[in-house]
């Protein structure tokens, strides 16, 4: 390893003084071959040669477990349990609606939330306003209709320590198709949201000790949970942050539009004979 990163750094230090080089192959596995130009492709914008050159490594690192545990998976699974043709077509599907979902979505009315909204949420949720110790909770959660087509790709991935932060966008596109998400990692929930909007609560969370992943079926959704933190402070008892408040309702507004807009495209495409409905003879 101590070589390759050598060898890194001298090439490196070639790209960024002349910012011209060969297409160097960087690793070897399997009769696979990664050349540096993947991986510098890889690279966010902005970071320091020597985050870079960790990154390049931890890179390098990852490709080669990867390509090491795919040839086992082939020499051991056999044909047949390596066809996933079915899945993979039904899997491009469902991202295609995803992306789709997401452009029409992405109209600046469907952002747009006026004072009154915002005053009426606050409204709904104000308690008093002494002072108190209020237990808090910095969470994620995905709610899904169950069953749901990409609950289990959301799950392999949501409550994966290692590839979650890399797939938030991935993770994103696939929550398009659920009834509501929260994946901003930053702000802080206060406990009675939980157990207002999850059916989870802060005392459930005491119970389970060191538990931090939920997968919850509640009627007719599933909850996927994922606490990322909680603390105690002292705080005046009132609304959700207006920023988090903003948000949800931006979603509701966005799931709303979303369901109009199937039930539309549906009747006018039968209206224009599109689509036909036959009776299933018994």
């Amino acid at each position: 390893m101590r070589k390759l990163l050598s060898f890194l750094v001298f090439v490196f230090t070639f790209i960024f003084g002349c910012k011209q080089y060969n297409d160097s192959i960087v690793a070897e596995a399997f009769h696979k071959k990664l050349y540096l130009s993947e991986v510098i492709g890889k690279i966010p914008f902005s970071t320091s040669k020597e985050d870079s050159l960790l990154f390049i490594e931890q890179y390098v690192n990852d490709w080669i477990l990867r390509q090491t545990l795919l040839a086992h998976a082939k020499q051991e699974l056999s044909f047949k349990d390596q066809d996933f043709s079915s899945q993979i077509a039904l899997y491009k599907e469902q991202l295609l609606l995803n992306s789709y979902f997401q452009k029409i979505s992405n109209s600046p009315h469907l952002q747009r939330v006026t004072k009154e909204e915002l005053e009426t949420f606050i409204h709904e949720t104000k308690t008093d306003e002494l002072p108190e110790y209020r237990d808090m909770v910095r969470l994620n959660y995905v709610k899904l209709s169950n069953p749901s087509k990409v609950y289990k790709k959301i799950k392999d991935l949501f409550f994966n320590d290692t590839v979650r932060a890399k797939s938030l966008a991935e993770i994103e596109i696939l929550c398009a198709d659920t009834i509501e998400y929260y994946l901003n990692s930053e702000h802080w929930f206060y406990a009675d949201f939980m157990d207002r909007e999850l059916p989870l609560s802060f005392s459930d969370l005491e119970k389970n000790g060191n538990q931090k992943k939920f997968d919850i079926v509640q009627n007719e959704n599933r909850f996927l949970i994922l606490i990322l933190d909680s603390k105690q402070q002292l705080q005046p008892k009132v609304h959700e942050d207006t920023k988090i408040a903003e948000s949800l309702i931006q979603q509701q507004k966005r799931i709303a539009f979303i369901s109009n807009y199937q039930d539309s495209i549906v009747k006018k495409a039968e209206v224009e004979n599109k689509v036909i409905r036959y009776q299933v003879p018994f």
